[in-house]
């Protein structure tokens, strides 16, 4: 399918003589053509960058440097990635690392604020960035609404609600207030500049083998070791506090953390 593709942009790019606009669109075509998967289409957008900077020298570096996917797919990807590395490691994780984060609640600096933020909540990065938040409702002050990522077509617009961590000493009210607090200390940091510092704090100042998306699976574990009065399977719990699909065996993914409590 690659090398199809490839001699459809040549032939194209050859024949009709497109403007950098256009080659751009035409592009965008052929890297989501036949409904492919994402890490598909990153890296179809790898290939077809390559191929225009090799054979066709009249296009710029500076319109090479616009042939990329949205950022947003890049890091869904990016963070797929992740889940998949973490499913091939044991990681192990204690008290002392949830205090640590617990206590970067009241930090300086922001990062560590979305840190505690991310972990209390269980949310992607993304997610945590600048993912809409919905009502708070009323009869659990844990619970929390928000748009998540990573969901159907039909569902993209639809509130999900979640839990924050039990014994984090935070409601759904100081959340949203501290998140949209956290969020506007941002400002001007774009999402995948700030996954990347995210990451870089967390590796130095938390633990060098962790990242932002390990801060969703330690709440996953973290909680199925302290609050499941219901002793139900981790795999059944995780993707339940986690939003996966219901019958879906996302979980197995994150199961691979271990709590340690001695």
């Amino acid at each position: 399918m690659s090398k199809k593709l490839i001699a459809n942009l040549h032939t194209y790019i050859t024949e009709d003589k497109p403007s950098e606009k256009e080659l751009l669109e035409k592009i965008k075509e052929l890297a989501y053509s036949n409904d492919p998967a994402d890490r598909t289409i990153t890296a179809r957008y790898s290939l077809f960058k390559k191929h225009v900077r090799e054979l066709h020298p009249k296009y710029t570096d500076d319109f090479l440097k616009t042939v990329a996917p949205p950022r947003e797919l890049t890091l869904k990807v990016i963070g797929d990635n992740q889940v998949k590395r973490n499913a091939k490691k044991l990681v192990e994780f204690d008290k002392s690392i949830v205090d640590k984060l617990l206590s970067w609640r009241t930090d300086e600096s922001p990062f560590k604020r979305m840190a505690f933020l991310q972990f209390v909540s269980g949310r992607r990065v993304n997610e945590i960035y600048d993912n809409e938040i919905g009502g708070l409702p009323r009869k659990n002050d844990r619970s929390v609404k928000m748009k998540l990522s990573k969901k159907n077509k039909q569902d993209t617009d639809k509130f999900f609600t979640f839990e924050l961590v039990k014994d984090a000493g935070i409601d759904n009210k100081e959340f949203r207030k501290e998140l949209s607090s956290t969020r506007k200390a941002l400002t001007g940091i774009d999402s995948a500049a700030f996954a990347q510092r995210m990451n870089k704090l967390l590796k130095r100042d938390l633990r060098s083998d962790l990242s932002s998306h390990d801060l969703r699976s330690m709440y996953a574990v973290y909680r199925f070791n302290t609050e499941n009065d219901e002793k139900q399977n981790i795999t059944g719990y995780i993707g339940k506090i986690l939003n996966h699909a219901d019958g879906g065996d996302s979980g197995i993914a994150y199961s691979n953390f271990t709590y340690k409590t001695d």
